[in-house]
């Protein structure tokens, strides 16, 4: 047994073929070309005989009984513990459609093989361990987004992008909940000093790009900036932070370009607070942890007319919303099992959560872990939906329509946080 640290990074080019259905909408719409390659990404580290990896999708989403077929051919092609592969989707809204909600054809035969490449990427990376050493820094970057929920007399909320459909006659309260601008970073460097791979954190939903081709959003444009910054070999891989509440907000950017600039502003950072990094000394402890456990769905039986036309959608979102709950009442499904993840690289804690999680659950979770430092990843394991506050329950607005999007009621958000939180504890003792 050693505490060397090991870390060995990969990615795999996933993009579908042209022409299959984008996510991020109500309305699935086809796509017409690539804008920047869809990957997979993985970061293997190893110390004292514990090895962890985690791996980024470039995808909207994805349902956990793809995920845990993609993390057992990963075990059991390299070795490493099932329970010791954590995984999160990007959250793109200009990749492919996988989820049966919205009414595209699913390219299955493409979405097939993502178990394999799963496990290729998660081996590639395996294999390109090397020594390793661990520097964390942190930054600020509040000028690309804001909280897409407001707050009125009343006690109503209603998202940014569908003001100005009846709320006239109430008073704005400003923004309905808080935002988080911290940029998470881990870098580590091989024994020459050149990155191998770079973690980074931030919570920023990753819809600036909703143009008609593939795109992995910001956090491709990130990635093209590091490479140019610290060489070809780096991986930058994203960790999506809790922002099921939080949009872009770029002001003055040509159609198009929104992506871009936050992705420019967010590469700055990061190569900013790595110009005098200064690599930890210590040992690098390891360690992963996932739980199962039940969560409850939202109530079918509370009325929902006045919250779905409250929400200001178009008449024909409207519709689609009804349906939605109709659909939900038929099937009558009111809980789900589904996967909590927690690992620890070093002083630094990761909690994920299943789904959309609202900015202030992550700030709780920051606030109240044991670790020193702590990011929570949202979308991993698995894909229940919007995860809300009991705020944002109460006041209304799209996350808190009832639908096979937004599936879990509020105690069953409640119970995912404290599971985490658990979790972090038993990682730091």
């Amino acid at each position: 047994m050693t505490d060397q640290l090991l870390v060995g990074a990969a990615e795999v080019n996933i993009t579908p073929p042209v022409g299959t259905a984008l996510a991020g909408s109500l309305a699935p719409r086809p796509s017409r070309g690539v804008e920047d390659p869809l990957t997979m990404k993985a970061i293997v580290l190893e110390a004292a005989d514990v090895t962890l990896a985690y791996i980024l999708i470039d995808v909207c989403m994805l349902e956990r009984k793809y995920g845990d077929a993609a993390v057992m051919l990963a075990a059991r092609r390299t070795g490493i513990p099932a329970g010791h592969i954590v995984w999160a989707a990007n959250h793109t809204h200009t990749g492919p459609y996988i989820v049966k909600y919205l009414g595209a054809k699913i390219n299955r035969k493409w979405l097939a093989t993502l178990p394999g490449k799963f496990a290729e990427v998660v081996a590639r990376a395996q294999q390109a361990r090397r020594p390793a050493r661990m520097t964390r820094e942190r930054g600020y970057c509040w000028n690309v987004l804001h909280n897409r929920r407001l707050k009125f007399k009343g006690g109503r909320e209603i998202n940014t992008w569908l003001l100005h459909n009846g709320e006239e006659a109430l008073q704005c309260l400003g923004a309905a909940a808080p935002i988080d601008p911290e940029v998470g970073i881990l870098c580590f460097d091989d024994e020459r000093g050149a990155p191998i791979a770079i973690l980074w954190n931030y919570a920023l939903h990753t819809n600036a790009n909703f143009g008609p081709c593939f795109s992995a959003d910001y956090p491709a444009v990130v990635a093209n900036r590091l490479r140019q910054q610290f060489g070809p070999q780096v991986v930058s891989i994203f960790m999506p932070g809790a922002c099921g509440d939080i949009n872009p907000a770029v002001a003055n950017a040509a159609p198009g370009q929104v992506h871009r600039q936050i992705g420019e502003a967010l590469a700055k950072v990061i190569i900013q607070r790595l110009a005098n990094r200064v690599p930890f000394k210590g040992r690098i402890r390891l360690g992963a942890i996932k739980k199962e456990i039940v969560v409850p769905y939202r109530d079918f039986s509370i009325p929902q007319e006045k919250r779905i036309r409250d929400s200001q959608w178009s008449p024909e979102a409207q519709n689609f919303f009804r349906k939605e709950l109709e659909i939900m009442k038929r099937e009558n499904v009111t809980q789900a099992k589904t996967i909590i993840q927690a690992w620890r690289i070093g002083e630094v804690g990761f909690a994920s959560l299943p789904g959309e999680l609202f900015a202030e659950w992550g700030l709780k979770i920051k606030a109240e872990s044991p670790f020193p430092w702590t990011f929570p990843v949202e979308l991993g394991g698995d894909y229940l939906g919007y995860l809300v506050t009991p705020q944002a329950w109460a006041s209304g607005g799209y996350e808190s329509l009832i639908s096979r999007v937004a599936k879990p009621s509020v105690q069953g958000v409640a119970r995912m946080v404290a599971t985490a939180q658990r979790l972090l504890v038993r990682l730091w003792n």
